[in-house]
């Protein structure tokens, strides 16, 4: 039988294996673990090596999808295992996009499996629950993930993967589960298609008209999340996003975009001609249109009240930050 955790609020001393451990997440979380005492052993693994240093940490280059993986953590008592490795930015290659982003996720929860570790954290996010117009405002954890079709590639591998994670909770009742949803992640190393698409657009596109409301979370109150996880074993899923909404014109007046209404028909095939063409500005396929349109705000109570998490940046705060460090040119206040 898979060993019992203690029951206890704060663990007392944790080996805490990661993947995905270059990743802007994964080295925050690295940083962040760096400063617990408890934490006494950090084992991670991605396919290049992180910037960050902390002499917890032992690393191995190996990629998710392979089983040898387990050879690594198997015999150093990791109790929680983090799952972060994904593709962030869409790809071409949609079969190696969704080998890493899927099966790398089916190969690290037969890991777990295998080795039996108590306590499994996997990343998911937001966009899981898809954008739907008829969405709820906000979001709650228990609110249905709908799969969102493959016309947006991250989304619908995040969607997978949440099937599997409730398959593999309902396998391992005896396993305390996290997945983590947070909204669109900036910060000062956050490098990412979504960071790049308001700098790339030369006005603030509303499409049909629609300017929903956005949230961002900060990278280092997302790595405090994963860590109050770690300490406080409580299972279950687990929303995450700054406080307050900005609308779409909003963020675009930050660094001086003005809004422009366009048509969805025009903007859906426009973006999917130019994926297709492979135009380097045009970072993802045609299904981000939706995410553009329709709201996928989250509430956040539940990490709030189970776990005491206070994000320290607000939504416009965090955005703020995100475009002064990746030099965007600020509008007056």
């Amino acid at each position: 039988p898979r060993p019992a955790l203690p029951g206890r609020k704060e663990v007392v001393m944790s080996t805490v294996g990661i993947t995905g451990a270059a990743g802007y997440i994964g080295q925050r979380l690295i940083v962040h673990l760096d400063k617990q005492d408890w934490c006494k052993k950090i084992l991670g693994t991605d396919v290049k090596e992180p910037t960050v240093a902390s002499e917890k940490l032992e690393f191995l280059k190996q990629d998710v999808r392979d089983p040898g993986l387990i050879d690594f953590w198997r015999g150093r008592n990791v109790d929680t295992l983090v799952h972060l490795a994904f593709i962030v930015d869409p790809i071409h290659d949609e079969a190696m996009m969704y080998d890493v982003n899927v099966n790398g996720t089916l190969n690290i929860l037969q890991i777990c499996d295998q080795l039996q570790v108590g306590h499994v954290i996997a990343a998911s996010s937001g966009t899981a629950y898809g954008a739907w117009p008829d969405n709820p405002e906000p979001l709650k954890e228990d609110d249905p993930i709908r799969l969102f079709p493959p016309s947006f590639n991250y989304t619908h591998h995040k969607g997978l993967n949440e099937r599997h994670f409730a398959d593999f909770i309902e396998r391992h009742p005896d396993v305390i589960f996290n997945i983590v949803r947070p909204c669109v992640v900036y910060g000062p190393t956050t490098d990412n298609y979504l960071s790049r698409y308001l700098k790339n657009l030369p006005r603030t596109v509303l499409i049909d008209g629609r300017d929903p409301n956005l949230q961002f979370v900060h990278e280092d109150d997302l790595a405090e999340l994963f860590v109050l996880l770690i300490e406080k074993k409580v299972p279950g899923a687990f929303n995450a996003a700054g406080d307050g909404l900005m609308r779409a014109s909003e963020v675009g007046a930050m660094i001086g975009k003005t809004p422009i209404k366009m048509p969805r028909w025009f903007m859906y095939g426009l973006i999917w001609l130019l994926w297709r063409l492979r135009i380097p500005t045009v970072e993802a396929p045609e299904g981000i249109v939706n995410y553009t349109m329709y709201p996928w705000v989250l509430d956040t109570t539940r990490a709030k009240e189970l776990l005491g998490w206070r994000p320290r940046y607000t939504s416009r705060e965090t955005a703020r930050i995100m475009f002064e460090t990746h030099g965007f040119p600020l509008a007056a206040p």
